[in-house]
């Protein structure tokens, strides 16, 4: 009995260990705020990207997802590119991965969703390139899974209404980067209580852990790279008078396009 509780175990721990880093592609349809939509999308190591396509008095408005786990559910951000520079959010979603549909609520009135799982005959494969997340809709528009590939601003708000900035730029005198973080407390500035800079960052691939020197003590936090996306996540207890109140850096920053 324990020789095949052991085999068990071992047969477990083989199959974690092969699904980390696995790519899975999902096709889901439904409504979401009473609106007809199609989701696209590919999850790897508790990351999601991809497309959500909805459908307005026939027309189709797409908007770019940036998601990541945050214990059982995924945190989604639906946005979508405006004029010159500019992005605008459509969705925040809480939800899970639930027998192959995607099951949750929308943040900012708390309102339950079920986008079910389907094939869909006429998209192209979503899944032309290793670790690419490949539109099946729109030819050539791919998201890559992976990479520390883009200095710039990038945005972040909430379904509070909660902003924040994050600027990186690469100095080629020290070939090194330089990170400042600015984020509000309250909604939609009311508030500039979270400010972060860190110069000197020579990342590992697409991923750096950084401390925040302006906190009374340590705080270190983790800002991974995700093409159109950042990940910023706590890796430490953040200190008393770390920031303002309230106040805090941890979310999903949005990649700003370019002007001009």
């Amino acid at each position: 009995m324990r020789h095949r509780s052991i085999i068990l175990i071992l047969c477990l721990l083989m199959a974690i260990t092969a699904s980390a880093g696995e790519v899975s592609y999902y096709f889901w349809k439904g409504k979401l705020d009473n609106t007809e939509v199609k989701m696209a999308c590919a999850v790897k190591d508790d990351v999601m990207t991809g497309e959500i396509f909805q459908y307005i008095d026939g027309s189709t408005i797409v908007c770019n997802v940036a998601g990541t786990r945050n214990g059982n559910l995924f945190d989604i951000k639906a946005y979508r590119e405006i004029g010159e520079g500019g992005i605008t959010h459509i969705y925040f979603l809480r939800a899970e991965i639930k027998n192959g549909d995607l099951v949750g609520i929308t943040q900012n009135d708390g309102k339950k969703f079920k986008l079910k799982k389907y094939s869909d005959p006429y998209a192209y494969p979503i899944n032309r390139q290793n670790d690419i997340y490949s539109s099946p809709y729109i030819e050539g528009k791919t998201f890559s899974l992976k990479g520390w590939e883009h200095g710039g601003m990038y945005l972040y708000q909430n379904h509070m209404g909660v902003r924040g900035e994050l600027e990186l730029w690469y100095k080629p005198d020290t070939e090194s980067f330089t990170l400042s973080i600015r984020r509000d407390s309250e909604a939609y500035g009311g508030g500039n209580d979270a400010l972060v800079s860190v110069s000197g960052i020579h990342p590992d691939e697409n991923t750096g852990d950084f401390n925040a020197a302006c906190c009374e003590g340590s705080y270190y936090f983790s800002v991974t790279f995700h093409d159109h996306f950042l990940i910023i996540r706590q890796l430490s207890a953040q200190p008393a008078k770390c920031f303002g109140s309230g106040a805090g850096i941890v979310g999903i920053y949005i990649l700003m396009p370019a002007k001009g």
